[in-house]
């Protein structure tokens, strides 16, 4: 078996489509012609950047802390205990998780998945691009901890296909090893985990691909575009087109840096990129075209707007890029100016990193691409923070101005950088006789100060009026003493260079990946799931669908395969973002309809706007309202109070706490009450024993009690009575802390009055939880109606209908171009009634309807995609055994 190892280490290779070294030469008789393969040095490498993200993820991969997103940002769990943000942008949760989810399923399923019939009243999928829901990888997340897994499978192809692109440039194996490292370990990896990092680890396959072209053409061979293609689809089908356009951008600076030194090759270099290009494009078609038509009916926010035009970073966070912890932990927000940054923010570089690049810059060997590299670096992040000149020219750029280029640019900066510092430790090696560092180096190590004495004035205004924090001392304390580090590691006569590009590269990547590490500390250790809700909405919804004010926060709707009208996306279909604003609740945020978030914060709540709308969600056939618990839209709250959890009044053993509520000649007397809610402090969940709540109307009282150890922190406790109290006269509440050795807080109004925060409830929920509390909304519209017809419905898609005579049935699906559908077979157009929903004429006796949607025109992105599969085939068909370019001059 030992004796195959080389022979199948040289099948793989010379399947490649593009070569890494030059042959090896002839070698003696008798001899081996390679060494055991996991002996060679490029395996120990790919092995290093396989096996490194794995170990800096092992306690989540071990369950030591949670990854699942579902902990994180789904309002589904109790007893979740964060410290900090372990990721900056909640997507991860409500589009990469919950969408990517629904998507492998459909999959799994043996359906494409084009339509997510769960959120809204339905709304395309793979045309909404974040659920990546045509991204090979999203299959994972049919696994438990699926996401985790993707992160990491996402980090290991950004690291190797950098290597693999190092190798390519003729780079030796540290530069190769360390530029792979740093990349798999960027900013944008570290600080975001939505959909915006999927398309990150294709730059580099681009680019290898690029640079197998150029190789052809100087040797003046054909193909060596395949992996242009491949790395262009990959980027538009990872569902976040803003980060492949800006990477793409780069791609083309790298194109053109790498026409020097052609010697009248040009033109076949270049016409090989465009074939990669086109074939790239081309497999993309079905994703590109399930989203262009979408967009033709989507709500765009912002993109519409042109305002990302006028908006950048902040200057006085520069610090961040360098520090990235020197201002506060990652999402730590103080000021309004705070959650601006940290939502609009993609990423850092680090300092070690910095410095190591700006080494490289002014080497001879491949000026033009350092000198490309460094320039895109400068200008772009320029741009990032505001300087008006590289604004202009980057928003010049077509579509630029439509996205948060400062946020989506970052993992191109990154991967500038990681060349350039793997470059600068090739450049010490092929110094390795010298005792010193030349000029470089130096310019180097100034240019790192230059950065930080820099950033620190312009952020002075945020440190020098307040206290010295401990972490912006130790991150000074850092900068001084690794900068002192490389001016001794460059003065030090009794090392090599060979040694010194060693020393460089690994304080690198170890800054690196200390810098990706700690965030991953805010990720939960504990908590529990709470499904008793959710299985009861999906034992009992049936074709109907259920409104959130919080928990099942959106699109976890299409996770869990129950139909929910919120959403929290982007884009959305226009009709019905529309709709919500002028029929359902006119403050709600238009790309966040989730029953929680206001555009107006004194506006009125969703609550408010949902008791005052109530016949608008019947006629979407919401069935089922989700509430937290205790806090029923139904239930009442004593007139002109809000929530508020500034005071607490702390209740040990036999402690007591009273209040007496006034009448309200608003509420008809003949309601009785049958449990009290009270907004209460468990203190992490660590309160025990029991509440005991004894409510007395006039002569008449009820008593109840609840175990402390199913309470929620900071949310109300439902307490049901023993008997119906009549809602008369003035009430008297009376709470006891009976048993346990902890205590428990009940938050109260602010002074003076400081009274308990209490809720009365004159129905009992049809099914709640830990977290949630499900009320049935009576008369909600059936999916399927026809008029005069016996209707039997199949499933979301299909329905039987036995009518005496013709008649139209109409489906609580939102229309869109590309839905048909069949009756008995034959087709049938699919109309429309009012501005959203679908109907089919239906005829006279039993017929069965079948609903199908595809986007329009995706027979052409088929064939465009097996056109596209043949033209990168085409690239790697012709070449025989011995095919290996050299390596790139």
């Amino acid at each position: 078996m030992r004796k195959r190892y080389p022979r199948l280490f040289s099948a793989v290779m010379e399947a490649l489509p593009n070569s890494l070294t030059p042959p090896l030469p002839p070698q003696p008789a008798g001899a081996r012609s390679r060494p055991a393969l996991w002996r060679s040095a490029s395996f120990r490498a790919i092995a290093l950047l396989i096996a490194t993200p794995i170990l800096a993820k092992l306690g989540l991969i071990l369950g030591w802390r949670l990854a699942d997103a579902r902990f994180i940002e789904g309002w589904l769990a109790t007893g979740v205990v964060r410290g900090g943000l372990s990721t900056l942008d909640p997507n991860i949760a409500y589009t990469s998780h919950a969408l990517g989810h629904r998507a492998a399923l459909d999959w799994l399923s043996g359906h494409i998945p084009w339509w997510n019939p769960y959120s809204g009243i339905g709304m395309p999928l793979a045309g909404d691009m974040q659920s990546a829901a045509l991204f090979p990888p999203t299959l994972l997340l049919a696994l438990p901890n699926g996401q985790l897994y993707m992160h990491i499978s996402l980090q290991i192809t950004a690291g190797v296909f950098t290597w693999l692109l190092m190798r390519r440039l003729g780079v030796a194996m540290l530069g190769a090893t360390v530029a792979g490292l740093l990349f798999e370990f960027n900013g944008t990896f570290g600080w975001l985990a939505n959909a915006v990092i999927n398309p990150i680890p294709f730059l580099p396959m681009v680019l290898l691909g690029v640079e197998e072209a150029r190789a052809r053409a100087l040797a003046g061979r054909p193909g060596g575009w395949g992996w242009i293609a491949g790395g262009l689809a990959l980027s538009l089908y990872a569902g976040f087109p803003e980060v492949a356009y800006f990477n793409g951008l780069l791609v083309a600076a790298w194109t053109l840096a790498r026409l020097a030194d052609l010697r009248g090759h040009s033109v076949a270099y270049l016409a090989r990129v465009a074939a990669g290009a086109v074939a790239g494009l081309l497999l993309a078609a079905p994703i590109l075209i399930a989203f262009l038509v979408y967009m033709g009916d989507a709500y765009l926010g912002n993109h519409a707007t042109g305002v990302f035009r006028q908006s950048h970073l902040n200057i006085q966070r520069g610090l961040t890029l360098f520090l990235p912890y020197a201002l506060g932990e990652a999402g730590e927000s103080k000021t309004p100016e705070d959650v601006v940054f940290w939502g609009s923010v993609g990423g850092y570089t680090g300092l070690v990193l910095v410095v190591a690049a700006v080494m490289a810059v002014w080497r001879p060997w491949l000026r033009s691409l350092r000198l490309t590299l460094a320039g895109w670096c400068l200008v772009v992040t320029t741009a990032i923070y505001g300087q008006h000149a590289t604004v202009f020219l980057l928003t010049a750029i077509p579509a630029v101005g439509d996205a948060m280029f400062y946020r989506y640019f970052s993992a191109s900066i990154s991967f500038a950088l990681a060349v350039l510092a793997g470059l600068a430790c090739q450049d010490l090696v092929e110094c390795g006789t010298e005792r010193r560092p030349n000029r470089t180096y130096w310019v180097g190590w100034a240019v790192g100060w230059t950065c930080l004495a820099a950033a620190l004035w312009l952020s002075r205004m945020l440190y020098m009026n307040a206290p010295l924090t401990p972490i912006l001392a130790k991150s000074l304390i850092y900068a001084v003493v690794v900068m002192l580090g490389i001016r001794e590691l460059g003065g030090a006569t009794f090392i090599s260079d060979r040694t010194r590009a060693l020393v460089l590269g690994t304080v690198a990547v170890a800054e690196a990946v200390v810098l990706f590490v700690l965030p991953l500390r805010y990720y939960p250790k504990g908590g529990q799931l709470q499904t008793a809700g959710i299985e009861f909405l999906q034992k009992n919804l049936g074709l109907q669908r259920f409104y959130t004010l919080g928990p099942i926060q959106p699109n976890y709707s299409a996770y869990y395969g129950i139909a929910g009208i919120n959403h929290n996306d982007l884009p959305l279909p226009a009709t019905w973002v529309n709709y919500v604003h002028d029929h359902l609740d006119d403050n709600t945020i238009e790309s966040a309809f989730d029953g929680q978030d206001r555009k107006v914060p004194s506006g009125p709540t969703a609550a408010e706007n949902l008791r005052a709308n109530l016949d608008a969600y019947r006629a979407l056939g919401v069935k089922y309202l989700v509430a937290p618990t205790g806090q029923s839209p139904f239930d009442w709250r004593p007139p002109g109070t809000a929530i508020h959890r500034t005071e607490v009044l702390r209740l040990e053993d036999g402690d007591s706490a009273s209040l007496t509520l006034p009448p309200d000649p608003s509420m008809n007397a003949d309601r009785e009450v049958r449990s009290v809610g009270v907004l209460v402090a468990t203190y992490l969940g660590t309160s025990t024993g029991t509440l005991a709540v004894r409510l007395c109307a006039a002569d008449r009282c009820a008593e109840g009690r609840r175990d402390l150890a199913t309470a929620v922190d900071n949310q109300y406790l439902s307490i049901p009575l023993d008997a119906p109290v009549p809602f008369a006269g003035p009430l008297t509440i009376t709470f006891r802390k009976v048993g346990g050795h902890s205590p428990v807080g009940l938050w109260t109004t602010p002074a003076p009055e400081r009274q308990p925060q209490v809720t009365l409830r004159f129905d009992s929920p049809a099914a709640s939880d830990g977290i949630m509390d499900i009320v049935e909304l009576p008369g909600a519209r059936p999916y399927f109606t026809a008029e005069g017809c016996q209707l039997a419905p199949i499933s979301r898609d299909s329905v039987a209908a036995d009518c005496p005579a013709p008649a139209t049935l109409t489906r609580l699906e939102l229309f869109m171009p590309g839905w048909t559908a069949t009756v008995n077979g034959a087709s049938r157009p699919v109309g429309r009634e009012g501005p959203l929903f679908q109907t089919v004429d239906l005829p006279a006796g039993r017929s069965e309807v079948r609903f199908q949607y595809q986007p329009p025109h995706i027979a052409w992105g088929y064939a465009a995609f097996l056109a596209g599969l043949a033209l990168a085939a085409a690239s790697a068909l012709p070449f025989g055994r011995n095919r290996r370019a050299p390596a790139t001059p």
